[in-house]
C-alpha cells in the first residue's frame, strides 16, 4: 500500500485517472495546511486537494493511523464503505453528494469532487451567517436517503443484505461509546472523558442517574435498531453550503442504524449553536435574538421537512404492506421526535462536556461567557433528554429551550 504525499501524488494520479491535464504541474495542497475554516476540524484522514485548472479534486486515503492522533488505529476498509454509501446516496439525491470519480481498492484511496467552492457550515454559523434554504435541503436529503434504504421501500432480503454489507463494526464502536457513555471512574476504559477544566460543573449532570439511564437506553437503541443506511457523523463540519446549494461529505461511519439518528446528531449541533449564541459577542441584542430565532426556526423546519418528505416518499413508494395502516405514520412521527431529541441531547452532552475541542464554544474568547454557554447547553440538554418522550411536537422542544435559557440568564450575574 502506497503512502500518498504531495511529492508522489502526481505520479500516483497518472496511474489511476486519465482526465487530468498533466502537461503542466498540478496544484496540490494537503488538508490541514489551511485554516480550520477552510479545511474543517476533522483529525482522522489524509486528504489532498488537487487542481489542473479544470478539475478540482479531493484525494482521500484511509490509513490505519489517524492524521492527528498517532495511537488511534482505524480499519482501512472504511474507504470502500464510504465510497459505496456515497454511490447509493448519489443515486437517490444526486444534488447533495459530491461527484465521484474513482476508487483504488488496493491503496485505499478514493477521488471525489472538491466542493470547497462552498463553505463549511459550522464556521459560517459562527459568523452568524443564515442559510434560509438549509432546512429544506437537509430535511430532503435525510428523508430520502433514509426512506429509500429502509425496509419500508426495499425488499426485506435486500435490506438485510444492505445491513450486512454496511456492518462497519470498528468505526461505529467509536460512536457506540463516545456519544452515550461517560467514564464513571478514572480507570474506566469505556466512554468519554470529561473536560478537566469543566468537570466540576459537568459531572453533576452527566453522572445524574436519570441522565445516565436515558443515555444507556439510547445507546442500546443506537446499537440494535437497524432501520436505514445512516451517515453516522452528520454534523455541521461535514456539510458544505451556499445559499441555495449543499453537499454532504465524510461518510466513513456509515452503517444501518436508527432513522432518527442522523437528524438527532445534527440537531445537537444546533442546540450548541443556540447556547453559544446566547453568550458570544454580537453587535446588538437585536442581532443576537435574530440569530437565535434563525437557529430555532431551522430546528423546527429540519424536523418538519424530514417527516413530511419521508411520509411523502412513503405514500408514493412504500411496499403495499405498509400503506393505509391507520396510525402507522403518526406513530412514526412521534417515535422519530422522541428518538431524535434524545440523540441530539446525548450527542451535545458528549461534545460540550468532553475533552475533545468543540469549535461552537471554543470560538468564545471570554472565559466567563464561554463557561456560561457551556453550562446553558448542558442544562438544556438534560432538560430535553429527560422530557423527550413527553413532547408532542417540535414546538414544545423549542419552547423548553427558550424557557431554560430565560431561567439560566435570570439566575446569573455576569454574561
Amino acid at each position: 500500500m502506497i503512502t500518498l504525499s504531495k511529492e508522489n501524488l502526481t505520479e500516483y494520479l497518472k496511474s489511476q485517472i486519465n482526465f487530468l491535464d498533466y502537461s503542466k504541474p498540478l496544484i496540490i495542497s494537503e488538508v490541514g495546511e489551511g485554516s480550520v475554516e477552510e479545511d474543517g476540524d476533522g483529525f482522522i484522514n489524509f486528504v489532498f486537494r488537487v487542481s489542473d485548472g479544470t478539475y478540482n479534486l479531493i484525494i482521500k486515503q484511509c490509513r490505519e493511523n489517524s492524521r492527528m492522533v498517532e495511537d488511534f488505529v482505524l480499519p482501512v476498509d472504511r474507504c470502500e464503505l464510504e465510497y459505496d454509501t456515497m454511490m447509493i446516496r448519489k443515486a437517490i439525491v444526486p444534488q447533495y453528494v459530491p461527484e465521484l470519480y474513482h476508487i483504488d481498492h488496493v491503496n485505499k484511496v478514493f477521488i471525489t469532487e472538491d466542493v470547497s467552492y462552498l463553505r463549511i457550515m459550522r464556521f459560517q454559523l459562527l459568523k452568524s451567517v443564515q442559510f434560509e434554504n438549509f432546512a429544506k435541503h437537509i430535511g430532503t436529503y435525510m428523508a430520502r436517503t433514509a426512506f429509500y434504504t429502509s425496509e419500508y421501500y426495499l425488499e426485506t432480503s435486500d435490506f438485510r443484505n444492505l445491513s450486512i454489507r454496511f456492518m462497519n463494526d470498528r468505526m461505529r464502536k467509536i460512536m457506540d461509546d463516545g456519544m452515550f457513555l461517560v467514564r464513571r471512574e478514572g480507570h474506566d476504559p469505556v466512554g468519554m472523558t470529561l473536560d478537566p477544566n469543566f468537570e466540576r460543573f459537568a459531572r453533576n449532570i452527566v453522572y445524574d442517574k436519570d441522565v445516565m439511564l436515558e443515555r444507556y437506553k439510547l445507546r442500546h437503541l443506537f446499537v440494535t435498531k437497524a432501520e436505514c443506511l445512516i451517515h453516522g457523523d452528520l454534523h455541521t463540519s461535514n456539510i458544505f453550503l451556499g445559499q441555495d446549494d449543499m453537499k454532504v461529505i465524510d461518510m466513513e461511519y456509515t452503517f444501518c442504524g436508527p432513522i432518527a439518528y442522523d437528524m438527532g446528531y445534527l440537531l445537537g449541533n444546533f442546540i450548541a449553536q443556540f447556547s453559544a449564541a446566547a453568550f458570544r459577542p454580537f453587535d446588538s441584542e437585536e442581532d443576537r435574538k435574530d440569530y437565535q430565532s434563525y437557529i430555532l426556526r431551522t430546528i423546527h423546519d429540519m424536523y418538519t421537512v424530514f417527516c413530511d418528505e419521508f411520509t411523502c416518499c412513503w405514500d408514493r413508494d412504500a411496499k403495499s404492506i405498509y400503506k393505509k395502516i391507520p396510525g402507522l405514520q403518526a406513530d412514526f412521527r412521534h417515535t422519530t421526535l422522541a428518538e431524535c431529541i434524545g440523540f441530539a441531547a446525548s450527542a451535545n452532552l458528549a461534545r460540550s462536556a468532553g475533552e475533545i475541542p468543540y469549535p461552537d464554544f471554543d470560538s468564545i474568547e471570554n472565559y466567563v461567557q464561554k463557561h456560561n454557554a457551556l453550562c446553558l447547553t448542558i442544562i438544556l440538554s438534560k432538560q430535553i433528554l429527560l422530557r423527550r418522550e413527553e413532547y408532542r411536537d417540535i414546538d414544545e422542544v423549542i419552547s423548553d429551550m427558550l424557557g431554560v435559557e430565560h431561567i439560566y440568564k435570570s439566575n446569573i450575574t455576569e454574561w
